[in-house]
């Protein structure tokens, strides 16, 4: 059913196979409205590979029953890609209430021959706690409902998703998730997230995202409603979100707003489109702005699908090249609410560590550093706990150890001359790593990372405090420091001879240029 080919952080690139039709994740599944259709099913796969989409099933119960029972959900849609339905939740969360009960909805999905169908789920929204913990109940006791009836009616052609609630109660959320986990789901769905996004609460939905994902472990996909914009979209992937769905290209475009990577413009106040999609590249903005309303929107909407379209597309690749870390530190950037999201990610040790063990040992393409929070990455950390303790703990060290600049090259003799020994090891020094041997200064990552030597200057003190660490790990007895003409390496070398000296390791500061 689900099928994981590569991956990235917690982030993967993954085949899903329902029924005869198969789709790649990160999936995302447009809404559409199964009336009005203001984009088409068939147009979005023609036009941009769309293999999923979203539709209500309760509002093909209410408007379009009879016709559904007769023709089938990818007819009404025209689509013969996977379609995936939710249950009424949104309505319930819109309105209050749905003139359907959990068994009813559940059958008529599977008539209807939806693909991935959801119970009737009461999304929790933001609210107090006696509100979130009957959501909760009422969903669970739903959910109960769905599967005994298709147990008892004996017909699941359906993937099932077990829609998790309890908002931004996380306790209320765990024990969510813990339950339906033990219960017999093809795939999780996370609901609410819609509120927390429109107030910008990226860190809280974030918190939600991984409190899920850690219980249910990676073995199934997990699906995220309502996505919202597309600058979230590296950020929910990397925290493990599988599939998620939006409308938000069509409800921004009756708004007027135009979607980009990093944010939203206005119609009204763009001079220049900096997208290159049929719909900028065939159209300027004063020519936009003076087509009848009707149609303005539905251009806009058009651009934003493919603004949707082409951040997945981005993602996949970040995740090929196993860059989707760096991707996210330039995301991070788009609004001051989502950096502060993303700081609570790069503090999270658990979350890091979960992180570490999920991405690969190596990647397609080198490491870009950009500032302090870029030394915090997955493998960054990883590969300075292998030094540790695949190399300097590991015993047979000589008791000398030259330290080199690790922008010189020098030979063993020229070496030999200046500290005055035969007998010794060599590291670089100067790199986010702390020292690299000489046996690995060509090897991956630590010939592979790029920084500015502003990052060096900038955590020089956490530097020298692990170059102390992995010297004393190698027990070694005399250090010779060979200087640099570059004043960052200069300074950061005199810092390190004095905490040697102050820690009562020989060392020797050599001035060489």
């Amino acid at each position: 059913m689900f099928e994981i080919l590569a991956g990235d952080l917690l982030g993967r690139i993954g085949r899903l196979r329902v029924k005869d039709k198969v789709a790649e994740t990160p999936l995302f599944l447009p809404v559409i409205n199964p009336v009005t259709q203001s984009i088409s099913a068939r147009w979005m796969k023609e036009n941009l590979r769309a293999e999923a989409v979203i539709t209500n099933a309760y509002i093909i119960f209410k408007r379009l029953r009879e016709r559904a029972l007769e023709e089938g959900v990818h007819k009404i849609l025209d689509f013969d890609g996977i379609i995936m339905t939710d249950s009424g939740g949104y309505q319930v969360l819109e309105y209050g209430d749905v003139e359907a009960g959990p068994e009813e909805i559940a059958l008529f999905e599977e008539e209807i021959g939806t693909d991935i169908a959801v119970p009737l789920d009461i999304p929790t929204g933001i609210c107090g706690r006696e509100r979130a913990e009957e959501t909760v109940e009422k969903t669970l006791k739903n959910v109960e409902i769905t599967l005994n009836i298709l147990r008892e009616r004996g017909i699941r052609r359906a993937l099932w998703a077990a829609p998790i609630q309890g908002g931004t109660h996380l306790d209320l959320l765990q024990r969510c998730a813990e339950l339906e986990k033990e219960m017999d789901f093809d795939l999780y769905a996370l609901g609410s997230p819609t509120p927390l996004m429109e107030g910008y609460r990226f860190e809280k939905l974030f918190e939600m995202i991984y409190t899920v994902r850690r219980v249910i472990g990676f073995g199934r996909p997990l699906h995220l409603f309502g996505a919202g914009h597309p600058m979230i979209f590296p950020f929910i992937v990397a925290l493990g979100v599988d599939m998620f769905d939006s409308a938000s290209y069509y409800l921004y475009a009756k708004d007027e707003r135009y979607i980009t990577s990093t944010g939203t413009l206005r119609i009204d106040r763009i001079d220049y489109f900096p997208c290159s999609c049929p719909i900028c590249s065939n159209t300027t903005p004063d020519e936009l702005r003076e087509l009848e309303r009707e149609e303005r929107v539905q251009l806009i909407a058009t651009h934003n699908l493919y603004a949707c379209f082409r951040e997945i597309q981005e993602i996949k690749q970040a995740i090929r090249d196993g860059r989707l870390m760096e991707l996210l530190e330039i995301r991070a950037r788009s609004h001051p609410r989502l950096y502060q999201a993303f700081r609570w990610m790069m503090e999270n040790e658990e979350l890091l560590k979960l992180m570490e063990d999920h991405t690969p040992l190596s990647s397609r393409r080198g490491i870009n550093l950009f500032d302090e929070l870029s030394l915090r990455r997955p493998r960054i950390r990883r590969a300075r706990r292998r030094l540790m303790e695949r190399y300097f703990k590991q015993s047979g060290h000589e008791e000398s150890l030259v330290l080199i600049p690790f922008n010189r090259r020098m030979s063993f003799e020229k070496i030999k001359r200046i500290v005055g020994e035969e007998v010794f090891e060599v590291a670089y020094y100067g790199t986010p790593y702390g020292l690299v041997p000489d046996q690995l200064r060509y090897t991956y990552p630590f010939s592979q990372t790029n920084y500015p030597r502003k990052l060096i200057e900038e955590v020089s003190e956490d530097l020298v405090k692990l170059m102390i660490e992995q010297i004393r790990a190698g027990g070694y007895k005399r250090i010779h420091i060979i200087g640099s003409r570059s004043r960052y390496l200069r300074e950061l070398a005199s810092k390190l001879h004095k905490s040697l000296h102050e820690s009562g390791i020989s060392s020797n500061l050599i001035d060489q240029d």
